[in-house]
């Protein structure tokens, strides 16, 4: 199953807020985020499907779905949405931890590779000098260039996507926390739990008993 990862929607990753109006002419293929998302129906009817089961959407109907929730649309009939998306981080961002305000920075090509190495291998065990090696910067250099555009560090980034792909494993599989830590790259059970907790307030165990259907 495709997940759509926050970098592909935030254009400024010091601000993980966004949203777009999307009409749906055809059914749209079950798909997962990485963040946030509430979607409002302005028009049409449809049918939302998502692990919680099949429901009938129609004008004002409201869809609320976490981050590693899986959901698609069936039987559009002239539907209009309207989605709004928050980062996993959001409240990292609204306890000012992230860079405040500012005018987006375009990113630097090697800031981009940065990203997509992390993307593609969250479980490898990234340092900052095999990063920086990686991309033929020098480790502080990155690091300058990667907050210029993001907010946060190389690593920080890191543990943003660890714990972005551990909340849609625990949400659609069975796996044990410490399993799923160790498949995003956290090896450590106790340091999984700090780190997930760190972006969604939650401790693993409870974040899949709250919110998997």
């Amino acid at each position: 199953m495709h997940e759509i990862l926050s970098s592909e929607v935030f254009p400024d990753q010091r601000l993980p807020v966004a949203g777009e109006r999307i009409e749906l002419a055809a059914d749209i293929a079950p798909h997962s985020h990485a963040f946030f998302e509430i979607a409002v129906v302005l028009a049409g009817t449809g049918t939302h499907v998502s692990a919680a089961g099949e429901v009938r959407l129609e004008r004002d109907s409201i869809v609320v779905l976490r981050p590693g929730e899986w959901h698609g649309y069936a039987d559009c009939d002239g539907l209009v949405v309207r989605n709004a998306y928050l980062g996993a981080d959001i409240f990292a961002f609204l306890s000012g931890a992230l860079v405040p305000g500012g005018a987006p920075s375009p990113a630097h090509p090697a800031v981009q590779h940065a990203m997509r190495l992390l993307e593609a291998s969250i479980d490898d065990a990234w340092t900052l000098d095999r990063l920086a090696t990686a991309v033929h910067l020098a480790p502080g250099y990155l690091v300058r260039l990667f907050k210029r555009t993001a907010g946060i560090s190389p690593m920080a980034y890191l543990n943003r996507l660890r714990a972005e792909r551990a909340a849609g494993l625990l949400i659609e599989t069975d796996l044990p926390v410490a399993t799923i830590g160790a498949m995003v790259g956290w090896h450590d059970p106790s340091h999984a739990t700090r780190r997930f907790h760190a972006h969604f307030a939650l401790s693993p165990t409870r974040y899949r008993a709250t919110f998997r259907p």
